[in-house]
């Protein structure tokens, strides 16, 4: 056996500029939520020493507005306050104590603005709406621009004094730098204007600021978007040349590198882009940025969620250096665990966005839907969660014997925190497999990668604890007597209104044309209550057989329970498969008939041809065994069988059902 580490590449020293990392790795901005009165809470402190605990070489601080007009939200840290100083301390020491460097991104959203009322003016470069966030901008005078220049100064100058390691200014995404740059957004005739001179003049005026401020101690760098991916924005050629132009100004040591642009709602999701979006999306732009400057650090970012991948990227010469951001928030201790030959205990990122970006877009502090501690570092036991790990917590409460029924998201979670803490485990499915409603979703597009990687990382880690999970067995509630806790874990299923006898077309539920699209013959009308899921996936896997489909969805919007970066996807493919869609209607039953029914004005219409109904109409809890179990002192519900929900509540209240002491009988 070799006994070579893996991933050389990735783990080896490099320096940016003037700092040296342990590795090649770097948790990249992003918001988290963990911020009160625009300053770092004890919360955030936690939640970035677990990643600079876990191995990763580099830690870049979440936008950091270097100006009151760039507080994007009521969770933006304010980095021109003077509080900010000994708040940067205590983030860099708890950082550096385990190895890790610490940079903070300096940033200004410009037009780009998302925060609740009351809002403050935004600012441009010029007076052009957003079409995203409905912003309506005015346009900076030259005396504001000013400004905005001696306030990166500023924020610059407060960081050295707070020790960072490091600033890296957002030029990325159409915010405010890059709405210089961009023709879009520049209708300046001033010496802003759109010649190249004048749409890089600001961006060389605030770098000129920072390291004028930040001297030659601290890493100074760019991140910019390597190609907007928007209808007349910055293709890769352009933001190459900006590259150029930036690197050659000799005031920067690196250049962070993304894709995306904030405005537009298509390009918006490469921010964060979900599955299907292609993995290491990255590579190519990045190839053309490399090749505009040789010579320059490079920082490769979006959808890296792999070591083998990130090595990879390394190898073809695209990057320096790999931002992992989501692979770190479904497991800070990527690297650490992998290195030590634990493998299979890493928690994957599946990619749904529903708890870290998702919770930004919702103004609620980081979480992560698949681990639980994410963003709870200081009120969940971290050590728990990782095998052999589990000697406190059973020293605590005394080793018991755990029953989970259902082995759904919920259920599994449930049996790997017992395990890992020490308690015998059984763990009962009705199913020839595991999964849930998740497994369900996995035969879709939209939830294919999703469920192989929740496949794969769930079952090594059920592995790595010594789990077998008995498939296709019946619970009977009578066999909780012989356990100290019993988990009821048996998820959902779809909800049925009661139709007329007669019925003009025959009608199956979401969930069966999704398994089965065989068993809808078209024309297909789709009644979708809600905007989730399991009718967006119905529409999708029928329609990608051939079959004519509508889709009538009372929702306000097509996906309104979605992220909407997985919600974009969806619509382009659905568009590009041909489904029309009928917005604000609902199935409704009128003088017997089924009809639809306007959900706002009550207007009903006749059905369209259909040979097939499929219902989307909501769940309901699989909550049979629960009249048996309610009774037993160590019994309680996890997940949908308490009310159909996300995959983010199955796991965590999976994961806390066991977590209570229960005194072994």
């Amino acid at each position: 056996m070799s006994n070579q580490i893996p991933h050389p590449t990735l783990r080896s020293r490099i320096s940016l500029g003037p700092i040296e990392l342990r590795n090649r790795i770097v948790s990249t901005s992003h918001q988290t939520g963990l911020v009160h009165d625009h300053l770092p809470t004890a919360d955030l402190v936690a939640y970035h020493e677990a990643r600079a605990r876990g191995g990763v070489g580099a830690i870049f601080l979440e936008a950091t507005a270097m100006h009151a007009t760039g507080l994007l939200t009521a969770h933006t840290i304010g980095g021109f306050l003077p509080e900010i100083v000994p708040e940067y301390g205590r983030l860099g020491e708890a950082i550096r104590r385990h190895g890790a460097r610490l940079l903070v991104q300096l940033f200004h959203g410009g037009r780009e603005q998302i925060s609740s009322a009351p809002k403050a003016p935004a600012v441009a470069p010029s007076a052009v709406p957003s079409l995203r966030f409905k912003a309506e901008p005015r346009a900076l005078t030259v005396t504001e621009i000013g400004e905005l220049i001696d306030g990166y100064g500023t924020a610059a100058s407060l960081a050295r004094e707070g020790g960072v390691d490091g600033l890296e200014l957002s030029m990325a995404h159409g915010y405010l730098p890059a709405q210089f740059f961009s023709p879009l957004t520049n209708r300046r005739s001033d010496g802003y204007d759109t010649s190249l001179e004048g749409r890089l003049r600001f961006a060389r005026e605030i770098l000129g600021a920072v390291r004028s401020q930040a001297g030659t101690a601290l890493a100074v760098g760019v991140r910019i978007s390597a190609d907007e991916l928007t209808p007349g924005g910055l293709e890769r050629d352009q933001c190459a040349e900006i590259a150029r132009e930036l690197w050659d100004t000799g005031l920067i040591d690196f250049i962070s590198l993304a894709l995306g642009y904030s405005a537009y709602p298509a390009a918006s999701t490469w921010i964060a882009p979900p599955p299907p979006a292609a993995p290491n999306a990255i590579a190519e732009p990045a190839a053309t940025i490399r090749a505009a400057v040789p010579q320059a650090r490079l920082i490769a970012t979006t959808r890296v969620v792999d070591l083998d991948a990130a090595e990879e990227l390394l190898a073809a010469g695209h990057a320096d250096l790999v931002g992992m951001t989501r692979a770190l928030i479904a497991d800070p201790e990527l690297l650490n665990k992998t290195a030590a030959g634990r493998a299979e205990e890493v928690i994957e990122c599946v990619g749904c966005n529903q708890s870290c970006i998702g919770h930004y877009h919702a103004g609620v502090p980081i979480g992560c839907a698949v681990n639980p501690r994410t963003g709870r570092e200081r009120t969940l036991d971290a050590g728990a969660g990782t095998p052999g790990a589990g000697t406190s917590a059973q020293q605590r409460r005394g080793r018991r014997r755990v029953l989970v029924i259902g082995a759904g998201p919920a259920g599994l979670a449930a049996a790997l925190e017992a395990a890992v803490a020490g308690d015998a485990v059984t763990v009962v499915e009705r199913e020839r497999e595991i999964g849930g409603q998740l497994r369900l979703a996995g035969v879709a597009p939209a939830h294919l990668e999703l469920w192989e990687r929740y496949r794969r990382s769930t079952l090594a880690r059920l592995r790595a604890v010594g789990i077998d999970v008995e498939l296709g067995i019946a619970a009977d509630a009578g066999a909780a007597a012989d356990y100290d806790v019993v988990v009821l874990a048996s998820g959902a299923r779809p909800y049925r209104e009661p139709l007329p006898s007669e019925l003009p077309a025959t009608v199956i539920d979401a969930w069966e044309a999704i398994a089965d699209p065989s068993a809808a013959v078209g024309p297909v009308l789709i009644a979708d209550w809600g905007g989730g899921w399991d009718g967006l996936d119905a529409a999708e896997r029928l329609a990608g057989t051939g079959v004519e489909v509508t889709l009538a969805c009372a929702a306000p919007m097509v996906g309104e329970t979605l992220h909407q970066y997985q919600r974009n996807l969806y619509l382009a493919r659905l568009d590009e498969l041909g489904v029309s869609i009928a917005h604000h209607m609902e199935l409704a039953v009128q003088r017997g008939e089924l009809t639809l029914r306007h959900v706002y004005s009550g207007r009903c219409e006749a059905l369209p041809a259909a040979a097939t109904i499929v219902l989307a109409q909501g769940r309901v809890p699989a909550d049979e065994l629960w009249a048996g179990l309610e009774e037993h002192p160590g019994a309680v519900r996890a997940g949908d069988v308490l009310g159909p929900r996300t995959l983010e509540e199955a796991v965590l209240e999976g994961t806390l059902a066991v977590t209570r002491p229960v005194a072994p009988r």
